[in-house]
Parts: C-alpha cells; sequence; structure tokens
C-alpha cells in the first residue's frame, strides 16, 4: 500500500513514532509530508526532512501561515508526490474544514482521483467539512464527541476513534535532580503544561492553589501565551508570586524532564461558547511519566482519565483544591494513581497500539 501522509503536527518528533510502526510492516509505503517550518506554543520549528526507513520518509514543503491550522496550505512540495508516488490512501491528518483539506481534495481529483481519502477531526466549524466528508472515505476521530458532532453535521461514512499518543520512549519516569535544582524548586511540585489561554482554566488553578495551606507546595508552569499577563496579575493579587515557577514553552522533547518535576499535573480547562477540551495530551504524558493526574469536567477529560486520576468540576477552585490536599496528604493515593494512570495510558495511548488500529483502517480501505 502507498500512503501519503499530510500532517503539520508531524514537524514534531514527539509525532514520528505512529508511522514508524506502521512502516514495520512489508506492505506499506509511507511517504509524510510536513511544514518546513510552523510555529507552536511561540517556538518555530524547522524541518529538513528525514529518511527513517526505505518504507518512511519524511518530506518537508512550503507552507503559508505556518501556525495556523486553519488556514495554511502548501506551496511547495505537495504536487510531485502526488503525480510521482500515485499514493493509494491519502491519510489527511488535517481538520476537514482547513485550507489545507480544500487543497488535497482539488489536487487529488486532477492528480490521483481513485485514491482514498482519510480525515482526521476534533471539531468541526467551517463550510468546507461539506466538500471533505462527500471526498472522504474515512474519518479518524479525536474522541467520541468529536463523531457525535461530525454525525450531526452529516457525516455519514466510515470513522474510528484515534486518540492523540504518546512515545513512550521519550515519555517516561526519569531523574530529574538536577533540572529541580536549576528550576530552584523544591516540596511538593503542582504543575501544568500547555498554552497559556483563558479556555485552559489557570484562573482556577492559582486560586485552587493560593488556598492550600501546606507550605513546602509549589507552583510550576510551563507554557507561553496571551494570558501570562493575566495570570501574573491574578497571582499577584493572591499573594502567590513568590510560590510560582514560570517557565516559557519549551521543545516538545524537553517536556518529559518537566514534567516529571511535577509531584501531580493539573489540566484545568473550562468549556467556553466556542471551545471543549476534546482530548487533553498532557495528561497522557503525564500518566506514562507515573505523575498522577488531576482534570476539569470539561469535554473529554474525564474519559481520558478514566479511574486513574482525580476529576473536579470545571470553574471549581474549592474542589480543586481538595482533590490536590487529598494527593498532597495521601502518599499512598499518589503511589496508587501513578501506576493505574501508567497502566492505562501505555494500554490505550501509546503510538504502537493506535498505529496497530491506523495500519488495519489502511488495509481495509486499500482492499475494497
Amino acid at each position: 500500500m502507498r500512503v501519503l501522509v499530510i500532517s503539520h503536527s508531524a514537524i514534531q518528533p514527539t509525532y514520528h513514532r505512529k508511522f514508524e510502526v506502521i512502516a514495520g510492516r512489508d506492505d506499506v509505503q509511507l511517504r509524510v509530508i510536513v511544514p518546513d517550518t510552523w510555529v507552536e506554543n511561540d517556538q518555530t520549528l524547522h524541518f529538513s526532512g528525514r529518511s527513517v526507513a526505505p518504507n518512511l520518509v519524511f518530506y518537508p514543503g512550503k507552507v503559508t501561515f505556518p501556525g495556523y491550522g486553519s488556514r495554511f496550505f502548501f506551496t511547495e512540495g505537495i504536487i510531485k508526490h502526488l503525480r510521482e508516488f500515485r499514493p493509494e490512501i491519502i491519510h489527511l491528518e488535517e481538520e476537514p474544514w482547513s485550507l489545507c483539506a480544500l487543497q488535497i481534495i482539488i489536487l487529488r481529483r486532477i492528480f490521483c482521483p481513485r485514491s482514498k481519502l482519510i480525515f482526521r477531526t476534533s471539531l468541526i466549524v467551517s463550510l468546507i467539512e461539506r466538500l471533505t466528508f462527500k471526498e472522504a472515505d474515512y474519518a479518524f476521530i479525536l474522541s467520541r464527541r468529536a463523531g457525535e458532532i461530525l454525525t450531526q453535521k452529516g457525516y455519514r461514512k466510515g470513522m474510528g476513534v484515534s486518540p492523540n499518543g504518546v512515545d513512550i520512549r521519550m515519555f517516561r519516569r526519569m531523574d530529574v535532580s538536577d533540572l529541580r535544582r536549576k528550576l530552584g524548586i523544591s516540596g511538593f511540585v503542582i504543575g501544568y503544561v500547555g498554552r497559556l489561554m483563558h479556555m485552559k482554566g489557570l484562573d482556577t488553578l492559582l486560586e485552587a492553589f493560593s488556598l492550600i495551606q501546606h507550605a513546602a507546595c509549589r507552583l510550576l508552569i510551563v507554557g507561553s501565551g496571551d494570558y501570562r499577563g493575566e495570570m501574573l496579575s491574578i497571582a499577584s493579587r493572591l499573594g502567590i508570586g513568590d510560590r510560582m515557577t514560570l517557565v516559557d514553552a519549551v521543545p516538545a522533547e524537553d517536556v518529559p524532564g518537566y514534567i516529571n518535576c511535577m509531584d501531580v499535573l493539573v489540566l484545568p480547562s473550562i468549556t467556553t461558547p466556542g471551545w471543549v477540551e476534546f482530548f487533553g495530551r498532557v495528561l497522557v504524558e503525564a500518566m506514562v511519566c507515573e505523575v498522577p493526574v488531576i482534570g476539569s469536567s470539561s469535554g473529554e477529560i474525564p474519559n481520558v482519565i478514566g479511574d486513574s486520576g482525580l476529576v473536579f468540576q470545571e470553574g471549581d477552585s474549592a474542589e480543586l483544591r481538595d482533590k490536590l490536599d487529598a494527593i498532597i496528604r495521601d502518599s499512598s493515593l499518589r503511589q496508587s494513581l501513578a501506576k493505574k494512570g501508567y497502566e492505562r495510558a501505555t494500554a490505550l495511548f501509546t503510538w504502537e497500539s493506535i498505529a496497530r488500529d491506523t495500519y488495519e483502517t489502511y488495509r481495509h480501505l486499500a482492499c475494497n
């Protein structure tokens, strides 16, 4: 099977493992097209190409609007692969409402109209989706909720849940005593990793942290975003600025070290009129690092955590404080959640398990 993958996420090494596992099959040839430049969490990423095996090669292409998932499209590096590689399957790891999706649909009609088309989605918000629905043969959905929305929007073809995965070669339990000393943190560390945005519920986390009476606790926040100034203002008002450590967004390969600095990771997202947490990959990353997790009730978070972490009502800082207090005081609870989280994440959310399901979908489409 000749499979052409288009994925802006695959510019990051943490997303490569799925394709490496699929390429372990003798009957697959994979070409993965990624932007040569992308902006993620205020970091500019560059990709020059990577050949993993004879049947798996990553190719960079020039894009417009790097960093904008809905607006970007390729200006170079796509047509030659459609024309020369002549894929049997085009795996579009982009939303069906994006300009990139529209571009691929048009070019597919011209150069390889008989190829099967798969798209991947979390949230549907635009008109281009209708054309994508008509042209597509299958959809990988990020969560069950995304599948419900897809059906409501009129999609009637095959679909299957394909969550964000984690590379367990990178994300694992490790000794980070040197990094903790470098950061100047000690005691019990409550952590957050992600974009600094209002919908991430950081005000709830700050308020809950301010209610904790344990003097040895510290809050470690890793990320960048427009909410940083507001967050610092809230921290100052609550009188917790001297108990916080802020680190700007770090490269994806460095994230495991910072997660390992934490004794518990919190994802306090809140649902807004135009947004809901459709997965929360950082939860899975923490779970495979054997770090206990606490998440809000927003969107898919409770389904990702299952019974392997604690869930609080989104926006409720007092309940979050209580969950944090329980984990701080009870070492056996911490150990139990760390064990359960690791077992759940490695069973459901590794690239290896997701690659297996992806390969079976490829095979089914190629034979029909």
